[in-house]
């Protein structure tokens, strides 16, 4: 047990702990059950799914939660063409054939084997921001104080988009693809007794939304499901990573793409781009500049739309040419590729 006050702030300050406070494991048997845990014990109470994320924090004392509550045992796991368990593991979504080409390209280039092993897709899609600022002994706008640290200091990994106050940026590969492919979410709501579907793009929180937090589900909404649309005649996608290494690694920067194609026509797209923004962020002047035309003769047309509104902190501007390499490249396959 700590012998500081469990505050934010001081456990921040102890980042160097590896022994994990005193807490009650909870073990639902159903998502009512589970959803009801959650709401009763409030900000005292977090969900564990893979736990890759949640059981750093516990570990470190960067958190100090008094109940935890497994959702392993409730959340779907199977793996089908166009419904996806949220209890799936990364590793089962990168091996299946029945799945989109962008997606398992994504999911494989997510972290280690073994957390891929581990890891569930909800828990990859809601994890929290990866800001070496926001992780690390400063405090904040997102950890509840006052200013941004990192527009202070180094900004390396920081948003080239829709940043206000706070420039994190989605740490997801597999929301970056799922967005793309244009997927829903399944969100079982204790309060609205049972199950509603939202576009997946929808639960992601820009910091002007809520400065504190990467998703908007509330504290008794439980992601359960990913849906997928039916395969589109002439569908063809694609998925790109820039890290610093080819494992473990966050993006620097990635870029999903699905084209509806008719011949050599491309007849609807969605380019979405990730590690730029601080939620999977539609490319839309790219896709404007795809739409209805032949697929090679706009790629470079759409490469440069790709980046029109990007605002380069002081150390980011390199992130501009890396998404730009990875357009093209997602392109350059899906032109290659058989629908």
């Amino acid at each position: 047990m700590s012998f500081f006050a469990a505050s934010r702030l001081t456990a921040k300050s102890q980042i160097g702990i590896d022994e994990p406070a005193s807490f009650r494991l909870l073990q639902p048997k159903s998502l009512e059950e589970a959803a009801r845990m959650l709401e009763e014990h409030g900000a005292a109470a977090v969900a564990l799914a893979g736990g890759c994320d949640v059981l750093e924090k516990i570990k470190t004392q960067w958190i100090r939660p008094g109940f935890v509550v497994n959702l392993k045992p409730v959340l779907a796991k199977d793996v089908a063409a166009e419904k996806i368990g949220a209890g799936a593991t990364v590793a089962q979504v990168a091996k299946s054939e029945l799945l989109p080409a962008a997606l398992r390209q994504a999911a494989v280039r997510v972290a280690t084997p073994q957390i891929r092993n581990m890891g569930t897709l909800g828990g990859n899609i809601l994890q929290d921001s990866r800001c070496p600022y926001y992780r690390g002994p400063w405090h904040c706008y997102r950890a509840g104080g006052l200013t941004c640290d990192a527009v202070r200091g180094y900004t390396h990994e920081h948003a080239l988009f829709g940043g206000e106050r706070c420039f994190t940026v989605t740490p997801s590969d597999t929301a970056v693809a799922l967005v793309a492919l244009a997927a829903e979410a399944e969100i079982f709501s204790l309060r609205e007794g049972g199950v509603r579907r939202v576009p997946l793009s929808d639960i992601f929180a820009l910091p002007s939304y809520d400065i504190t937090r990467m998703h908007k589900l509330k504290q008794d909404e439980l992601l359960t499901s990913v849906l997928l649309p039916a395969k589109k005649p002439g569908a063809r996608s694609s998925f790109r990573k820039a890290a610093m290494r080819e494992a473990w690694d966050f993006a620097l920067a990635s870029v999903a793409v699905e084209c509806v194609m008719e011949g050599e026509v491309c007849r609807d797209v969605r380019v979405v781009l990730g590690a730029v923004a601080p939620v999977p962020w539609r490319a839309t002047r790219a896709e404007e500049a795809l739409r209805g035309g032949k697929l090679r003769d706009r790629i470079e047309d759409a490469v440069r739309a790709s980046v029109e509104g990007a605002e380069a902190l002081p150390h980011n501007h390199y992130k501009i040419g890396l998404i730009k390499n990875l357009v093209r490249e997602c392109l350059e396959e899906v032109a290659q590729a058989k629908a």
